[in-house]
């Protein structure tokens, strides 16, 4: 998990660097059609045929779909706001995996839980000062974002038990370059410049291998140990924006961010005690039925 999240870092930053000159579309395609190319080569259907099928193709789709909307949302805000900036509300993740359980997973969240996610948002107020003189549009974008991209965890988290790395590498990346590629002639701009097409290839290959990791640890892992392993993206983040775009974050980037972050924490704690307190239960009441 730790590697994926450095990796996402890398996808972020030639995102950044692409989008700055060519469509946000233009770049979302590049990054998929490049993933797949590469996926496809590695699990190959001679080699790897159960790479190739899926026992959940509406979830599959529904994910793959999911990502097209959160990828080109996350990129359109990275073209005018700093890494950091886009990271730290991206770490309102949890938070909306949280609100979207409740409605989707009829799952019950209690008032500390509540609390928490209240605290979250005034993490994301911190940071976006929403008043008329320094809001900034693509704050919007990015909560959007991250609202859709909560939704594609959950389906994550579902398909880890039952499909394929392999698969879910290929679908996610196949449908979303398939769906695109007929608006290319429309948004078409020449990438040019070498440091444009290294930063495409960038994205492809950073978000390939991301997302591998990402899996397998879901694979590994239960998800409410891996969620607070999330938050060392903030460091790679940091240290890539400083290197690459000279971005310094302001203390109101850090001070949101460490609210939200605390936030999280909080919730991930707050799960794994209900979850042990819940085992402990149903063990007490196996040892009474025996």
């Amino acid at each position: 998990m730790l590697i994926a999240v450095t990796l996402f870092a890398f996808l972020d930053s030639c995102a950044k660097i692409a989008s700055q000159d060519l469509p946000a579309i233009e770049v979302v395609w590049f990054r998929f059609a490049i993933h797949f190319a590469l996926v496809a080569v590695v699990f190959n259907p001679w080699n790897t045929p159960s790479a190739w099928r899926t026992a959940s193709p509406r979830l599959q789709l529904a994910r793959a779909s999911v990502q097209i909307v959160c990828t080109g949302l996350n990129f359109l805000a990275l073209s005018y706001l700093q890494i950091a900036q886009t990271l730290s509300i991206q770490f309102m993740g949890p938070i909306f995996v949280t609100l979207l359980s409740v409605v989707f997973l009829g799952e019950t969240v209690g008032r500390y839980r509540w609390g928490a996610i209240l605290v979250g948002f005034l993490g994301v107020l911190v940071i976006t000062r929403p008043t008329p003189g320094s809001f900034e549009p693509a704050f919007g974008i990015i909560l959007l974002s991250v609202l859709v991209g909560a939704s594609y965890s959950i389906m994550t988290r579902r398909l880890a038990g039952t499909d394929s790395p392999g698969s879910m590498l290929l679908i996610m990346a196949g449908l979303p370059a398939a769906i695109l590629t007929p608006l290319m002639p429309f948004v078409w701009v020449s990438p040019g410049e070498p440091r444009l097409w290294a930063a495409l290839i960038g994205a492809g290959f950073f978000g390939a291998l991301s997302h591998y990791f990402y899996i397998h640890a879901h694979r590994y892992a239960p998800a409410s140990f891996l969620a607070p392993l999330q938050y060392f993206q903030f460091l790679a983040v940091l240290l890539l924006g400083y290197v690459i775009f000279g971005d310094v974050p302001t203390m109101w980037t850090f001070a949101g961010a460490a609210i939200l972050i605390a936030s999280g924490l909080f919730i991930w704690y707050r799960e794994r005690r209900l979850a042990k307190e819940t085992s402990t239960a149903q063990s007490e009441a196996t040892a009474l039925g025996e």
